[in-house]
């Protein structure tokens, strides 16, 4: 492929991530990652989501004045989420890497539509302090080992969260996620001055897609909200799964 015909990819690819992030709160990476894998090195194009990654987590997180609520509910989450990441990158991971995402994925395809079926699933608050501590080390453990975060966007979902509060809660998940991971993995040695500026420039369209999907998140309801959830957790699992099996 030229290289004009890659750069469109890029940035379409950019575009669709920066909608559903927008949209959900989270796919991002997952989205844009394995569609810039097929023409440029997976190590580059992991490397160059960064910079639009850090800053839509950052506004989701500062938007609607929603982040002192969020830790509040869900602080013993985060503290045991990070440990678990900065645990579990380093430790030898005993599953090749795709059979991972293939169990993973099986695992998001099932868990995804429980609170859509379930009509009055709900978590006690009283179970939920019990919960989210458990849940944050067990799935830190496992993305930090696997670089999957796809189950904690489940675990959000079957709390039933209002949708803004939801994105704010996934973003706030992600940037605990990311700096253990970054640090833990010595991801540095992939950020280049080359892959940073590109990062920057991906801004762009990541930006034009996020504003777009931030703003149809405003106009649809509730239930559609859990609905269009429901089925991007789907296809992100069958993602995973796919992903399992090339």
């Amino acid at each position: 492929m030229e290289e004009t015909g890659i750069l469109i990819v890029i940035a379409a690819a950019f575009v669709v991530g920066g909608l559903v992030k927008g949209l959900i709160g989270g796919g991002l990476p997952s989205i844009v990652v394995p569609i810039m894998a097929i023409v440029v090195d997976p190590v580059f194009a992991a490397a160059v989501t960064l910079i639009p990654v850090t800053a839509t987590n950052i506004w989701q997180a500062l938007d609607g004045k929603l982040l002192v609520p969020v830790l509040r509910r869900f602080w013993a989450f985060y503290i045991a989420l990070f440990v678990g990441v900065a645990a579990g990158s380093q430790v030898l991971v005993g599953l090749p890497p795709q059979t991972a995402a293939l169990l993973i994925g099986f695992a998001v395809v099932f868990a995804s539509p429980i609170p859509l079926f379930a009509h009055r699933f709900a978590v006690p608050s009283s179970r939920e302090k019990l919960l989210n501590p458990a849940m944050g080390g067990v799935m830190g453990i496992l993305g930090g080992t696997t670089v999957i975060f796809t189950p904690t966007l489940v675990y959000f979902a079957m709390l039933r969260l209002d949708k803004n509060f939801y994105v704010a809660t996934a973003a706030v998940t992600a940037i605990c996620s990311m700096v253990p991971l970054y640090l833990g993995l010595g991801f540095s040695a992939a950020l280049t001055w080359e892959s940073v500026r590109f990062s920057v420039v991906l801004l762009g369209p990541t930006m034009l897609g996020f504003i777009a999907g931030r703003a149809l998140r405003g106009y649809i309801s509730q239930q559609l909200f859990r609905l269009i959830l429901t089925v991007s957790l789907i296809l992100l699992g069958i993602g995973l799964i796919y992903k399992g099996f090339a």
